[in-house]
């Protein structure tokens, strides 16, 4: 009877019953293409007179979901009025028992009504020209390109396609799909994901882009920010802390108690709402952990942060999200095989990826794996503190039975006593051998090789199938299958003692609960750990493999950190089953996805290639900006090549040169921190005694940077990876960008190196395919930095003379938009560069 329900929504409506006292609930259900309940959430409590709220709130394709607190599901007269306005909306009715384990169906729901498709002229009255958002914007520039995108997004909507749209800077990209998407989530009753890669773009879309829509076109829709869990503040882990803070060092217990005062008054519940950063071991405590949540059988259930965040996601049109997320619920729904109810997100089938370009990496990032002696001291120290015996859920439990248990349970005490006194022998067992088989890979393996490691020297070795038939792979093998096991015994023990638990009385299980949610957390984090070294040994083709091993911080002095590591070869399958094949549009947009005006390094690397070559759809648009006057790029051909001997010293005089003709007001992009931290070293006493104020990145935050930069008219920032791309610094303030080096990866990088040869072995040319194609990408987003707006001007200067001396140079240059490119020797560029910074008007030279 009850197969048409997820358990899940069995269970919320129960406890929703009890927590009202047994009186009547209201309950909004939302089904899946099966018409199963995969979603309900309370709508009203106690009375009929709540009906028009009801009736507000519910779509075509919903079940209300009503309890009869006498047992007697049949329906009353006025049941049957509310039946029949709900049937008029395309809404289902269902009355319940108290216990929900009865049910009377007074109307079926309905089947999902067809989409309704999206009008360009709805989307024209909106964002044309003359439309409502040109009268509301001040500064408002007619933009064809933003146009077209929207339509673009609008057919991916109508005719479930997936979409790959290069929007250049300036196309307005974010209105071009958030228009068609709200629209379309508000006609169908559907909500939209958009996924993003930085926090900065998910605040613009929150806090500016969403907002103004709203008030401009005064469509009424709802959009949330979707957090991670452990963003958020766990009532429940606040509580246990609170009551056992003596258990915690001075220090530690401070901070915990700010953060205890802070949770009592805020209304968000997540890190960001805290007005100082806490530290990663005090937050630990007290955040949400996925593995440590009862859910619904939580006493904190109603009042949790996190469950009222995913509350409000699950009523909203649009979720904004970032990629790691939108990750992490795909990943799941695959595992479970759930695509209909809840998993990370609520269900959705429209996704929209900005900033796609960084797609392949994050999936990379998700999938891959990293075991270290803190990966185990992380859980073993959550079990029982290494030097507060104390501390710890195992001691934290026994403490609790010992209060708790009556003289007459003493059999019962005595076999959790033993039991858990095993178990803190099994963990300080683990501890030891996880730190002392580490410590010796982190001897053996660099001695073994030939290498030494220590003093800024790092190694890097990968498991290839040669090193595979050593007799150091096998001892290393039977090292990790030592700690395997002994991780599995730990495993099996957590799980023989939550086996035992099932045994207390329940006014007794009822006290320990909470504890036993967090031990059965740690066991199944125990299984991820076992698993991990498994595959590790398995050494699948699959996978790139490696064991990083360099010096670090350990406790208070330095030693050697192992690390084995192992990262997918290639993402593009598991992106295929998890997201091309399960939604029914997905828009993939960014600034830079094309190398030399195609889209097909994009779409090889994330798997783009296997999926139904109809259903895609690409278009590139170029970026509205005037680059032939707005722009220059320029290159001086006599700086020594990277690698070369004078190439560091080159470099540093062009960018001291540069910085006196622009007076500042530039970015230099290195690709190197030790050659950033050289240079910075250099010039800037020399530049800051001429006023000229050297700003370098690892000082303080991004955020403080940027904003001196911005507001200090003559600063020059010097920045590495993140400063290549979503810094947005429009006017004077930013005339100059200067790329010290085309931005290729590290070759020696264990993954790079890996499908560089995977990309050898099938017969391809992996410089050629890999290498430039993501330096490309890495270039078109550092020369991005520079034009934000019509009004922008300034200069590009490129120290790297393979760009024009090379051939594949001519690849990167071809993907720039079309700005002037003067080339010549270091005294001849810079005479241009004085003339444009000397010039209102920037040279008029052509290719």
């Amino acid at each position: 009877m009850f197969a048409d329900f997820s358990p899940d929504c069995l269970d919320q409506m129960r406890y929703a019953i009890a927590q009202a006292r047994g009186r009547e609930v209201f309950f909004l259900g939302q089904t899946d293409v099966t018409l199963r309940v995969v979603q309900v959430e309370v709508l009203a409590r106690g009375s009929k007179k709540a009906v028009p709220a009801i009736l507000n709130t519910c779509s075509h394709g919903d079940v209300v979901i009503h309890n009869h607190p006498s047992g007697n599901l049949e329906p009353s007269p006025a049941d049957i009025d509310v039946a029949g306005l709900l049937g008029d909306l395309g809404v289902g009715f269902f009355i319940v028992n108290n216990r929900v384990d009865d049910l009377y169906r007074v109307v079926e729901p309905f089947a999902a009504k067809n989409s309704e498709h999206l009008d360009y002229g709805q989307i024209q009255d909106l964002l044309g020209p003359d439309g409502v958002i040109a009268g509301k914007l001040p500064d408002y520039e007619e933009r064809p390109e933003q146009l077209r995108m929207a339509f673009a997004v609008a057919d991916a909507f109508n005719q479930r396609q997936l979409a790959i749209i290069e929007a250049g800077t300036g196309t307005g990209k974010s209105l071009a799909y958030l228009v068609p998407a709200l629209l379309f989530a508000r006609d169908n009753h559907e909500r939209v994901v958009i996924s993003t890669r930085t926090i900065n773009l998910q605040e613009q879309l929150i806090r500016k882009d969403i907002p103004f829509l709203q008030r401009a076109t005064g469509i009424n829709f709802q959009a949330v920010l979707v957090k991670g869990r452990s963003n958020y503040f766990c009532l429940r882990r606040g509580e246990t802390a609170g009551a056992e803070l003596g258990l915690f060092d001075q220090e530690q217990s401070a901070e915990l108690q700010q953060i205890l005062s802070w949770a009592a008054a805020t209304e968000d519940g997540s890190r960001e709402d805290l007005s100082f950063i806490p530290s990663y071991q005090a937050w630990e405590e007290v955040c949400c952990e996925p593995d440590q949540c009862a859910r619904v059988r939580c006493s904190h259930y109603s009042r949790c942060f996190f469950h009222r965040a995913r509350r409000q996601a699950a009523r909203a049109n649009l979720l904004v999200v970032n990629h790691a997320l939108l990750l992490s619920d795909l990943a799941l729904r695959e595992q479970t095989d759930n695509y209909s109810a809840t998993a990370v997100l609520p269900p959705f089938e429209r996704v929209i990826l900005d900033e796609a370009h960084h797609l392949e990496d994050v999936a990379t990032s998700y999938f891959s794996a990293q075991i270290t002696r803190f990966t185990f001291s992380r859980v073993l120290g959550r079990l029982r503190h290494p030097r507060k015996p104390e501390q710890g859920l195992l001691p934290r439990l026994l403490d609790q039975l010992t209060r708790a248990l009556p003289d007459s349970a003493d059999t019962l005490y005595r076999n959790f006593h033993e039991t858990i006194e095993e178990l803190t022998n099994r963990r300080q067992r683990l501890y030891e051998l996880s730190i002392g088989e580490m410590q010796a890979i982190a001897s053996e393996l660099p001695a073994a090789l030939g290498k030494s490691v220590g003093s800024g020297a790092e190694l890097k070795h990968r498991i290839l199938g040669d090193f595979l038939s050593t007799e150091l792979w096998q001892r290393l093998c039977r090292r990790l299958e030592g700690l395997r096991n002994e991780t599995v015994r730990l495993e099996e023990g957590l799980t023989a003692l939550l086996r035992l638990a099932t045994t207390l009385p329940d006014n007794i299980a009822e006290k320990v609960n909470p504890t036993l949610t967090d031990l059965r957390g740690m066991t199944g984090r125990l299984s991820v750990i076992a698993g991990e070294l498994a595959s590790f040994q398995a050494a699948t083709p699959a996978n790139c493999l490696w064991i990083d091993i360099r010096e670090g911080r350990i406790g208070r002095g330095k030693g050697l950190l192992t690390s084995l590591c192992q990262a997918p070869l290639d993402v593009g399958a598991s992106l295929k089953n998890a997201l091309y094949d399960r939604v029914q549009t997905l828009v993939m947009t960014s600034a830079t996805l094309t190398v030399a005006d195609s889209f097909a390094y994009f779409c090889s690397r994330i798997g783009l290639n296997h999926t139904e070559a109809g259903r895609q759809k690409q278009l590139a648009l170029h970026s509205p900006f005037d680059y032939q006057h707005q722009a220059l790029v320029v290159v001086p051909t006599d700086i020594p090549e990277p690698g070369r001997p004078g190439f560091a010293e080159g470099v540093r005089d062009a960018v001291e040169k540069a910085l006196r003709i622009s007076q500042g007001r530039s970015f230099v992009l290195f690709t190197s921190y030790a050659l950033l931290r050289d240079v910075h070293e250099q010039l800037a006493p020399i530049l800051e005694a001429q006023r000229l104020r050297c700003l370098r990145q690892g000082e303080e935050n991004r955020h403080h940077l940027l904003k001196r930069f911005a507001e200090e008219i003559s600063s020059t920032l010097f920045g590495t990876d993140s400063f290549w791309e979503g810094v947005d610094v429009p006017g004077s303030s930013l005339e100059q960008v200067i790329i010290t080096r085309l931005p290729f990866k590290v070759p020696t990088e264990p993954v790079l190196e890996a499908r560089c040869q995977a990309i050898t072995a099938a017969g391809g040319d992996p410089f050629m395919e890999y290498t430039v194609p993501q330096a490309v990408i890495r270039f078109k987003q550092g020369f991005g930095r520079l034009i934000r707006h019509r009004s922008d001007r300034g200069v590009v200067l490129i120290l790297d003379s393979r760009v024009v001396k090379r051939g594949y140079g001519r690849i990167f240059l071809k993907s720039l938009p079309p700005a002037p490119i003067i080339r010549g020797s270091t005294e001849q560029v810079f005479a241009t560069l004085r003339q444009f910074f000397q010039s209102p008007v920037s040279t008029k030279e052509t290719r």
